[in-house]
């Protein structure tokens, strides 16, 4: 009896994220090589060797997934090319921890996301053993990161003890006069973006110390310079309702100015936290109800789109960039 799976091809969105998690589970494994290297916290060594067996196991998975298909393994990024061995830490190690909480939440919307787009059963099968696993990564992560007293919880607030209903008008304005406190939701998705642009920062200013090239070097340094306006506009905001805004417990960066990446890597990954921003402001535009607030996102989306096209023609011109599969009909 011939198998479903053995007669039914892949859809374009099928064979679009297979394609994508394959591309980010490289850099996953390229910057934990380097983290692992570099890394003197033996607890926070722990976690990163299982992010990195985890990345090498979902590669092989998706890779064996390819071949039986008769399609093409993408290049993306391989440690041997990527990673400059014994080059010196750049970044610190709680810096590490936080940069595999930050991935783990990404691959948990990630391969949720995958998930529910997929029609056949192995590739629902393989994007849901994929989430099972960085869900167990994430929950082992914010549990090593609170034994150490390094993780930053969201801000509390009182419990609602009354139904209520919005019985002014003003609720949604915030232009002119006295703004209304934030709500719940507007602080939760300002403060995941204010923790992204500093990450984002400090990884901007890392790459822009150890860079050989002129240009990204400019880049890099625009990047930083862009995340601290976003920094800024977020915590004015936040401290205008008196929300209290904690974002680490660490610089991040250190002085070493050797590179312990390709260039085409570290311009790639800030290329990858370009886009995420992106996304997180319009989760966050699409949860406020605040006016001037959505103007502040749509501002973000705006600059960030555009610097993130400047990273994209400079993968171009250096013939860096790996094309995505693209859409053609069956004949």
């Amino acid at each position: 009896m011939i198998n479903k799976v053995d007669i039914v091809r892949l859809t374009s969105a099928e064979i679009s994220v297979l394609w994508a998690t394959n591309i980010n589970i490289s850099v996953v494994i390229c910057l934990m090589t380097h983290f692992i290297e570099t890394c003197t916290d033996p607890e926070i060594l722990i976690r990163l060797e299982e992010t990195k067996h985890l990345a090498q196991k979902h590669k092989n998975d998706l890779e064996q997934l390819f071949l039986k298909e008769s399609i093409i393994v993408p290049e993306g990024f391989k440690a041997e090319k990527h990673v400059v061995p014994k080059a010196p830490k750049l970044f610190s190690d709680i810096y590490y921890i936080q940069c595999v909480l930050q991935m783990s939440k990404f691959g948990v919307a990630s391969h949720t996301a995958s998930l529910t787009i997929a029609a056949r059963e192995d590739v629902r099968m393989l994007f849901k053993n994929l989430m099972d696993d960085v869900s167990q990564l994430y929950n082992n992560v914010v549990t090593s990161m609170q034994e150490k007293g390094i993780y930053v919880r969201m801000p509390f607030m009182n419990y609602p003890s009354q139904i209520d209903f919005v019985n002014k008008e003003n609720f949604m304005t915030g232009w002119f006069g006295r703004r209304r406190s934030l709500l719940g939701i507007e602080v939760t998705h300002l403060l995941i973006n204010a923790v992204q642009n500093d990450m984002g920062m400090h990884m901007c200013t890392g790459f822009s110390q150890v860079t050989k090239d002129s240009e990204l070097q400019e880049y890099f340094l625009r990047g930083k310079n862009l995340c601290k306006h976003i920094l800024s506009s977020i915590h004015d905001t936040l401290e205008e309702s008196e929300v209290p805004a904690a974002v680490t417990w660490d610089q991040g960066v250190t002085t070493s100015t050797i590179p312990p990446f390709s260039e085409q890597l570290m311009l790639f990954v800030i290329g990858m936290l370009s886009n995420l921003g992106i996304g997180a402001y319009g989760m966050g535009l699409s949860t406020t109800m605040r006016r001037d607030i959505s103007a502040m996102y749509a501002n973000f989306i705006t600059k960030t789109g555009a610097f993130a096209e400047d990273g994209m023609n400079l993968l171009i011109e250096r013939k860096w960039m790996e094309q995505p599969p693209q859409f053609e009909v069956v004949k």
